[in-house]
């Protein structure tokens, strides 16, 4: 009994086109503005006096906000990436690339 062997494509040599760049984006994107909502109430509350104020209780707040930024920095670099990769795609298949000039 043999068993036979064959190739298998690295997943590291793949890249993501503009659609996949542009969903990733999206939902991170909707991710961070999930987040928004419950960040601005616990600051709020914190703010008004109502929640505790020792340094243990702020820290959810810190990572929070962290991973509001990242998530929406991460979106917007996914949303840059796409439009970099699509007008480099059409300046490949031969489109005619605009100057901004007459």
């Amino acid at each position: 009994m043999s068993v036979s062997v064959r190739p298998v494509r690295s997943s590291v040599d793949a890249r993501l086109g503009p659609v996949e760049l542009i969903t990733g984006g999206l939902l991170l994107i909707a991710v961070a503005l999930g987040m928004i909502g419950p960040l601005i109430a616990a600051l709020l509350i914190r703010r008004s006096g109502a929640g505790r104020t020792d340094a243990m209780a702020s820290v959810p707040l810190i990572l929070l906000t962290l991973a509001v930024i990242l998530a929406t920095t991460a979106g917007l670099t996914m949303f840059a990436i796409a439009h970099r990769r699509s007008s480099d795609a059409g300046r490949a298949a031969g489109a005619p690339v605009e100057t901004g000039g007459r």
